[in-house]
């Protein structure tokens, strides 16, 4: 069984991605019984979908950038 510790540091430095099939069984595992580690993950998520939303937008000089709250900045 995987602890809390090592689960978040897989799925932070992106181990799990690149895992064979029985540490992905166990972090899943992990997953479905912490609910913190749960919590986590869908955070780590929505940061990561966030940020690859920015990094779109700033590679497009023409559009305002967006504010924290995900709103166009005015002109």
């Amino acid at each position: 069984m995987m602890r809390c510790k090592e689960y978040i540091f897989k799925l932070t430095s992106g181990q799990l991605a690149e895992a064979d099939w029985p540490e992905r069984f166990w972090a899943a595992q992990h997953r479905l019984i912490c609910r913190h580690c749960r919590a986590f993950s869908a955070n780590d998520a929505r940061l990561s979908e966030i940020l690859n939303r920015y990094q779109a937008r700033l590679t497009q000089p023409d559009e305002p950038p967006l504010r924290p709250d995900g709103s166009s900045a005015p002109p």
